[in-house]
């Protein structure tokens, strides 16, 4: 598989916990795992927003109604 390097800039906070997390192995695969993350959420969120747009939002309190019946 071809890869391509990058440069980032990381906020030193969020640095720190991930070096904690990872210490100094497995960036590459923890970066390429939150990346495709968040991209298969932004596939998600769009979905649902098109699910809205057809159907229209959930009636106010559907959602904490179902959140009060799960165990």
């Amino acid at each position: 598989m071809a890869v391509r390097k990058w440069s980032v800039s990381i906020d030193e906070e969020l640095a720190h916990k991930v070096e904690e997390r990872l210490g100094g192995r497995g960036l590459s695969g923890f970066v390429a795992r939150a990346i495709d993350h968040e991209l298969e959420r932004d596939v998600l969120a769009n979905y649902l927003d098109e699910l809205d747009e057809e159907f229209g939002p959930l009636p106010a309190g559907l959602v904490e109604s179902y959140d009060e019946l799960w165990p």
